[in-house]
């Protein structure tokens, strides 16, 4: 009897800090929504008014601009790491001479905090002493600085370039691993049959890898929805509203206007959005792997 309920007693921990960590933070938004609740309105809280916050939301030109924001974000960081993912998990796939060195190298961007790598990328893309305008101007690329981050027209393009160098390394680790289950013999009976190595790797490798890209691309998208660090330090959301994403609206709406029932509609539409988000990706992936 202590043998069988043993199993269930040690999972009772577990279960104890999802309920405190998500169940119960994720109830209280969803009855936060219901309710006119401004910590700056004394008057106010806690009083139930229905969907109006969530009606209010769809009527914020700020908070559909910061959707749209959103998906150039999105798009634009999980096309740029897939790229270069797949660039450099085949390149550390070879064997060659100092092939761990360059694992190790291309992996250490993921142990670097987002904090510390948003400030340094904002030193970088700085406009008068930035050492990236620096190098451009040295190369003859540009004729004078360019304001990367405090112009409209460049700053989306630089936080994207910043969340891609610092997220890459957690797909790129990915499809390295996918790479490996692929079988040698596979290669080698398609070069009997004259197989270019183009044609190996878009009718042998991206195939069998798929599970695996669509397993971290689940991770990096999640990665660059939640996380707010990089776009915080690097422009606030400015210039103007230029990278508001969504998710840094709804943490000004929480912590700055303290607005706790328009900022838990915002974060149940998020929640609602990121879960299609997740079961889009586990749906192609379960198809990917019971082909």
């Amino acid at each position: 009897m202590k043998n069988k309920s043993l199993p269930y007693l040690l999972l009772i921990p577990v279960f104890t800090m999802i309920i405190v960590v998500v169940f119960i933070p994720l109830v209280t938004t969803i009855l936060y929504s219901f309710q006119s609740y401004r910590l700056t309105n004394l008057a106010e809280q806690a009083t139930f008014i229905g969907f109006d916050n969530y009606i209010a939301i769809f009527h914020d030109s700020r908070f559909l601009s910061s959707l749209g924001t959103s998906l150039i974000y999105i798009a634009g960081s999980v096309l740029g790491m897939l790229i270069l993912a797949l660039i450099t998990a085949q390149i550390a796939n070879q064997a060659f001479k100092g092939r761990s060195i360059f694992r190790s190298t291309i992996l250490l961007p993921w142990a670097v905090a987002p904090v510390v790598a948003a400030q340094a990328w904002k030193f970088m893309f700085e406009t008068d002493y930035g050492i990236i305008n620096y190098l451009l101007k040295s190369l003859g690329i540009i004729d004078q600085n360019i304001p990367w981050l405090v112009s409209s027209k460049y700053a989306i393009g630089s936080v994207i370039l910043t969340n891609i160098w610092k997220t890459t390394p957690l797909l790129t680790l990915i499809i390295i691993s996918g790479l490996q289950t692929v079988s040698r013999d596979l290669y080698e009976s398609a070069e009997m049959d004259g197989a270019s190595p183009i044609k190996k790797y878009f009718y042998i490798t991206l195939p069998l890898i798929k599970p695996f890209i669509l397993m971290g691309l689940i991770f990096t998208t999640l990665q660059t929805i939640n996380v707010i660090d990089i776009i915080y330090i690097m422009t606030g959301g400015g210039p103007g509203e230029a990278t508001e994403i969504f998710t840094l609206y709804n943490y000004k709406i929480f912590f700055k206007n303290l607005d706790f029932g328009l900022g838990g509609a915002m974060a149940v539409i998020g929640v609602t959005v990121i879960g299609v988000l997740v079961l889009f990706y586990a749906r192609n992936m379960n198809k990917q792997v019971n082909h």
